[in-house]
């Protein structure tokens, strides 16, 4: 047996070829593709496929030659590119180019190119173990599609008798390369001038795995699977489910939040009759939850003479509104919001001794410096905090701050974060959980809010992140316990029609106030909502009817809000042309608040000179808070303007 070769363990070399310029699809290789180029992506891939020593990336193209050195990968810099692409041989003569000098160092080379972006980590390292396996049996391994279709050359059937025509499926497959990934010694590369040998093992891939884009239009439908979540074949029957599911307008669970974004008004300054005849009113209209103030600690944010009791609600505060609001059975749930940063899960007692059935964790969007940026640490915190609050029998909600701001790519992190981040395995699979703590794939909340905190998101931007939610949830994740949220603002005058398009794409609870009732712009009109909800189905048998009449009556007894002008009515908001700016320009509501509680004699154009100003300022600085001193300048800046 001494004419056996042994199996192979020498250096295998992933070289991606990659031309400046495409015919047929131009600058398809650094094109974004999601949220990285194809290029980085199949740079990636490679460097964690077990049995790859190194990757080199070849190219005529500087960009991406400096692309695969930020990436960790070596370059291999072609020269007389015009003569090589120009020739009738160009494909072999590049083969022989990369075999003898892209990685002169290596054995074996991958010929690997990047526009085969579905091919899977798991199908390359099975090549590479039949390849280093199998010296005696093959001398390549490529990967192809197995095409079952009918097949013509020049007038004449390939692989099918058209005098006995069968179907498709019994018709001779033909196998053609995607070039995702061809295996071969390296001096056999140069010899043939090719990436395949003489006696090569063709792997199948699958459908998705052996696109390989060579056209704008396969491009697009590549792009548009990715960004759809669709990696794997098992993914598309996923997919399919999806989009199964049912089209029709389903009624959602609605939350008003009249005291809680209302007191943004009066610094949550109401007075006991005035919240137990809106907690009254709420649970009269049907609406399933009462959003009663904020969670505060009071150690951790002190109390100040300006803000409020419903800035600081305890249970006892809830249970004396209930008594005094005259509702003893089926009113609506109570709902508190707590800020990260201003409470502790020592907050809140078992949910069994408390009259709050809800808690909603805000998670604003800023980072460890202040900036206004995503960050994984503190947002792992929440999650935590969220279960903690959970595991006490609370309906838990996660509100995520400036929803418009957060790319796809950080909504991806926080799904991830919300199923796995903190969960521990289950004692049968040999390690204890600890109080509280649970299994992977439980998530930490039971509903992920979207807020439109800037009113900057509009009803096609509220359809895409709440589908973009519901996929990576109960898709991607599996997760069907935890649904979406979406709190919306009016600073565009469109509050309910991007309500609407977030309950239209899957949306299972809902946030509006009485009136409009809410900081600066105000929110979703709940009487105006509850109005397009009448023809919705309804899921959950038993639920009482909607009724807006309580909502006008409470709204004309104690709010009064004028459409003209927002300081014509007992609180101050409102739709205006400066929160109309704000939504525009992506701001915080309180610089135009500012400028309407304070200088009401100012002019419009001065008025929206100084907030251009402030805008530009916060986006250079990413810090999207209101800050006096930010005003200030803007207030000094415009001295003159009339």
């Amino acid at each position: 047996m001494s004419g056996l070769k042994p199996p192979r363990n020498g250096r295998l070399v992933a070289v991606i070829p990659v031309r400046g310029g495409s015919t047929r699809c131009p600058g398809k290789n650094s094109r974004p593709f999601g949220s990285e180029t194809l290029l980085e992506r199949k740079i990636k891939l490679l460097r964690t496929v077990s049995g790859i020593d190194d990757v080199v990336v070849s190219s005529d193209c500087p960009q991406m030659l400096q692309l695969a050195k930020n990436l960790g990968a070596r370059i291999h810099e072609r020269e007389d590119q015009a003569k090589l692409h120009s020739s009738s041989t160009a494909g072999s003569d590049l083969f022989h180019l990369l075999g003898s000098s892209a990685a002169p160092d290596a054995d074996y080379i991958m010929y690997a190119t990047c526009v085969s972006p579905f091919l899977k980590k798991e199908t390359i390292e099975d090549m590479i173990n039949i390849f280093r396996t199998q010296p005696n049996k093959y001398d390549s391994v490529a990967s192809v599609k197995s095409t079952k279709e009918f097949f013509f050359i020049d007038g004449h059937a390939l692989n099918f008798n058209p005098e006995a025509q069968s179907n498709s499926q019994g018709v001779t497959p033909i196998q053609n390369l995607t070039f995702g990934a061809c295996i071969i010694e390296r001096e056999n590369m140069v010899k043939l001038r090719n990436c395949v040998g003489k006696t090569p093992h063709f792997y199948e891939v699958d459908e998705l795995e052996s696109i390989d884009i060579d056209t704008p239009l396969e491009y697009i439908i590549s792009e548009h699977l990715f960004t759809a979540g669709i990696n794997t074949g098992e993914d598309v029957a996923d997919y399919l489910q999806y989009l199964k599911q049912k089209k029709t307008r389903q009624r959602p669970l609605f939350l008003d939040c009249t005291i809680r974004d209302g007191g943004y008004t009066n610094n949550w300054n109401f007075s006991n009759n005035f919240v137990a005849k809106a907690y009254a009113a709420v649970s009269a209209a049907g609406m399933e939850y009462f959003e009663i103030g904020f969670r505060t600690n009071v150690e951790m944010f002190p109390p100040h003479s300006k803000l409020g009791k419903w800035a600081y609600v305890d249970d006892s505060l809830c249970k004396q509104i209930i008594r005094d609001s005259g509702v003893t059975t089926g009113g609506a749930k109570i709902a508190v919001m707590a800020k990260m940063g201003t409470f502790s899960s020592e907050d809140f007692t078992d949910a069994t001794d408390s009259p709050v059935d809800m808690v909603r964790v805000l998670f604003p969007l800023y980072n460890e410096e202040k900036k206004s940026k995503f960050s994984e640490k503190l947002f792992a915190t929440c999650v935590q905090m969220c279960r903690e609050i959970k595991a006490k029998g609370y309906t838990v909600c996660l509100n995520l701050a400036c929803a418009d701001v957060l790319t796809m790519e950080e909504y991806e992190k926080i799904c991830d974060l919300v199923v796995y981040s903190k969960a521990k395995m289950s004692s049968h699979d040999g390690v204890s959980s600890s109080p509280g703590m649970f299994s992977p794939g439980i998530p930490c909340c039971d509903f992920l809010y979207l807020a439109d905190t800037y009113g900057a998101v509009d009803a096609d931007l509220a359809a895409r992140l709440v589908k973009k939610l519901r996929f990576e949830l109960a898709i991607k994740h599996k997760c069907i316990s935890c649904q979406i949220g979406f709190h919306g603002h009016n600073n565009l005058g469109d509050g309910w029609t991007k309500t609407l398009a977030a309950i239209d794409s899957g949306a299972a609870i809902v946030d509006s106030c009485i009136l409009g009732l809410g900081r600066g712009a105000g929110n979703v009109q709940s009487e105006v909502l509850l109005c397009h909800a009448k023809n919705m189905e309804d899921a959950i048998p038993g639920r009482r009817k909607l009724d807006i009449e309580p909502l006008l009556y409470f709204g004309d007894s104690f709010i009064q809000a004028f459409d003209h002008l927002p300081f014509c009515s007992r609180f101050t908001y409102g739709t205006n042309s400066l929160h109309l700016m704000t939504g525009c320009l992506k701001m915080h509501p309180d610089y135009a608040q500012t400028i309407i509680n304070n200088f009401r004699g100012m002019s419009l154009t001065r008025a929206i000179a100084m907030l251009k100003i402030i805008a530009k300022c916060c986006h250079e600085s990413d810090t999207n808070n209101f800050s006096i001193n930010t005003f200030n300048s803007a207030l000094e800046k415009t001295k003159g303007v009339e």
